[in-house]
């Protein structure tokens, strides 16, 4: 198609003015239908979005309503401004973490334009109260923390201590694969057997079809050399495949029984819910007595490469390029220092942060190395 073939023909005749087509009226007290969403769009709108974010928002709101009915409230949507105050004042005196309150905002107003109440309810006083929380937290030590990195040596304790049994197989897949793939619990979750491609005894890929900071459709692609990992992988898609449960189309990461029966996927086609995937997480750290058994989360999958090639001496940039998992460097930072740090080592190597370095020396005697003439050290 040409850009000519955009441009209407030119008819060579009279021109007729038509006669409007009559509109329905609309009576004072009745809804214009031209303000009102079909059904198609209010589905779509409802559904729009991140499937994890979409759970995660309806649980914040859940809670929102549950306070609101306990209290002779209406939710909504559409939600009162002093309803969303009045919870978010509730969740600050109730010391909940400044980031849920915050969460639980974003919560509200998304719940509400899904509902067709776009920007709804204003949130300038509720952020003020969260804005608050958050100074009395910081303040009293209660600085907002992420989940400790699940990094090689963690899960080399987390797989030693799994049983032998195929319940300990699963456990150790999970343990591989969530690591390798930096996966979110909701990714891992929707990993399907056909998602792994054994391209060689030595080899394997995993494809993530997306992932949250995706800008396209087209997915990634995760190669696993590592031969423990390998061996893990094939020997689980062996027994799901003996019991008939190796359909390329079925769930890699299953459910199992006390018996190490294989339970069935869900109405929803869910193999393990990401909630179970984190539960589990919590298990495994527990029975391997994990040095921050108490405070891990799946999320901490999501950490354990960036803080091993930090430990290593990659920098923040060079992560984020090796891994491709990130938009930016500023979360990889953090991962990165935990791992320097946890592996006995300075977050920063430069000449200044090694002047400190030198000062415990001074007390035995011996002379730090003297600056470059002319350069400050």
């Amino acid at each position: 198609m040409t850009s000519t073939d955009l441009v209407p023909a030119i008819v060579d005749a009279e021109l007729v003015e038509e006669a409007p087509v009559p509109l329905p009226a609309v009576t004072d007290g009745e809804v214009d239908i031209n303000d009102q969403l079909t059904e198609e769009a209010e589905e779509d709108l409802a559904n729009a979005g991140r499937e994890n974010t979409r759970e995660t928002y309806t649980s914040r709101f859940k809670a929102f309503a549950n306070w609101c009915a306990s209290q002779g409230r209406r939710p909504g949507p559409p939600t009162t401004e002093a309803n969303l105050v009045s919870y978010v004042s509730h969740l600050r005196r109730a010391e909940v973490g400044y980031d849920t309150i915050r969460l639980t905002i974003a919560a509200v107003v998304d719940m509400n334009a899904r509902a067709g109440h776009e920007k709804w309810p204003p949130t300038a006083k509720a952020l003020k109260v969260y804005k608050d929380a958050r100074h009395e937290q910081r303040q009293a030590g209660r600085s907002s923390k992420s989940a400790p990195p699940l990094d090689m040596a963690r899960l080399v304790q987390m797989v030693d201590a799994c049983p032998d049994t195929l319940a300990g197989l699963r456990d150790k897949v999970v343990a591989y694969v969530q690591y390798y793939t930096r996966g979110r619990r909701s990714e891992g979750a929707r990993f399907r057997i056909a998602s792994v491609e054994p391209v060689s005894d030595k080899l394997l890929v995993i494809r993530k079809s997306t992932s949250k900071n995706d800008k396209t459709d087209e997915g990634r692609e995760y190669e696993l050399d590592d031969p423990a990992a390998i061996a893990v992988i094939r020997a689980w898609i062996a027994e799901l495949t003996k019991r008939g449960e190796g359909a390329p189309h079925l769930p890699l990461l299953r459910r199992v029984d006390q018996w190490d029966n294989l339970r069935p996927v869900s109405a929803k086609g869910w193999g393990m819910t990401p909630h179970a995937i984190n539960e589990l997480t919590k298990r495994m750290a527990a029975r391997a007595n994990l040095d921050v058994a108490a405070s891990v989360t799946s999320q901490g999958w999501r950490a354990g490469v960036p803080s091993d090639l930090g430990a290593l001496g990659y920098s923040a940039e060079e992560i984020k390029d090796i891994t491709g998992d990130w938009s930016s460097t500023k979360q990889v930072e953090k991962y990165r220092k935990v791992g320097r740090r946890r592996a006995g080592l300075k977050a920063d190597e430069s000449r200044r942060s090694r002047a400190i370095s030198d000062l415990h020396k001074l007390r035995a005697g011996a002379h730090p190395v003297e600056a470059d003439e002319g350069q400050v050290p």
